[in-house]
């Protein structure tokens, strides 16, 4: 009887404990405060060219209000070359820098995805060194296609349990890249990879290489690819760099990196696409590829992954309370490339 006694006080004691250790682990990892009313910067037009699309237009972004852009219509101008990729193209870096048009002044709200961008898309995991740290994977940087269409920045995010974010850098090359050599230049947006972590879960098979299950069909629900409304074209190719990520939950910050932590640059996130060109990825139990047509076409996203902070740990995965729920607000902001605001509906 007494060793009854004992047993059952020592599952109520590691019980307990588990329950306060997921506690622990489930605290935000940002110790400053959110300031919601943080001033908007655009990159000054020496180092990059922003831009940003309307239902109808095409705006050369020179100033962020906050709840206004302000800037220089180029739709006219640029005639048939209504995409920016397709403008970029046709008219390079220098060309785009000359375009001229009458000045504009477009609320936030009435601005849409920024390009056309070329579905599916390429995605790095773990190439944050703290993010791996606090999802215990010792495995290096890998891939997994994105199988979700981007959104609008302002476009509501589904539920599904255990719903959780990654504040990402999207850099998207403005040419085809047909092989790891190609030398192209990339537009940078920003981006939110929500995953349905459940999903995830139950189809990863640790038996096979990180990446090639679980992701595809965790992270490409139809409205998990949320991208931002300014589209920026830099002359430096370490621009990146400069890049700061934030992230918060109903007006509590959650996640705060700068793009320079990351472990592969966007040139290595491409050599290791195409030496895993010929790998099978599972989508449930339908197969896909990484790069369906061998090469990855101008306006593809590649997601280069993020830092500590998501709501996501092995210890808390028992409890949807640590996860999103209906009704949230997910606030994302970078350095130059403006903010999503996203509704879990």
């Amino acid at each position: 009887m007494k060793f009854l006694a004992r047993t059952v006080i020592v599952l109520i004691t590691v019980s307990l404990c588990f329950v306060a250790y997921s506690f622990y682990v489930s605290r935000p990892a940002v110790d400053t405060a959110w300031e919601p009313t943080r001033p908007q910067v655009i990159a000054d037009p020496a180092a990059a060219l922003t831009f940003a699309r309307t239902g109808s237009s095409l705006i050369r972004v020179m100033r962020h209000n906050g709840d206004t852009i302000e800037g220089i219509d180029i739709t006219a101008e640029l005639g048939d070359a209504r995409d920016l990729i397709e403008a970029y193209a046709q008219l390079g870096y220098e060309g785009l820098e000359k375009v001229t048009g009458p000045e504009v002044v477009v609320p936030v709200t009435e601005l849409t995805v920024p390009a056309d961008f070329h579905y599916p898309h390429v995605a790095a995991g773990t190439n944050y060194y703290e993010h791996a740290k606090e999802v215990y994977l010792d495995d290096p940087p890998f891939l997994f296609p994105k199988l979700s269409q981007a959104s609008a920045w302002n476009h509501p995010v589904d539920f599904h349990p255990r719903l959780d974010f990654e504040a990402e850098l999207a850099m998207v090359p403005l040419s085809d890249i047909g092989s790891p050599e190609d030398q192209v230049e990339y537009a940078l947006i920003l981006c939110n990879d929500f995953t349905d972590r459940w999903t995830l879960l139950r189809q990863l098979d640790l038996r096979a290489p990180m990446g090639t299950t679980g992701f595809a069909a965790g992270k490409g629900r139809p409205s998990f690819l949320p991208t931002g409304y300014l589209f920026v074209i830099p002359k430096s190719a370490s621009f990146y760099q400069t890049i700061s990520l934030e992230l918060a939950v109903n007006g509590e910050a959650r996640q705060r990196f700068t793009a320079d932590q990351m472990i592969l640059n966007v040139d290595e996130i491409v050599h290791q696409a195409f030496a895993q060109a010929a790998r099978t990825f599972f989508d449930g139990d339908e197969q896909v590829e990484l790069l369906p047509k061998h090469v990855i076409p101008r306006g593809t996203l590649i997601l280069t992954g993020t830092a500590a902070g998501v709501l996501f740990k092995p210890a808390n995965v028992w409890n949807q309370g640590f996860y999103l729920q209906r009704g949230d607000q997910v606030v994302t902001r970078a350095t130059f490339l403006g903010h999503l605001e996203n509704h879990i509906e």
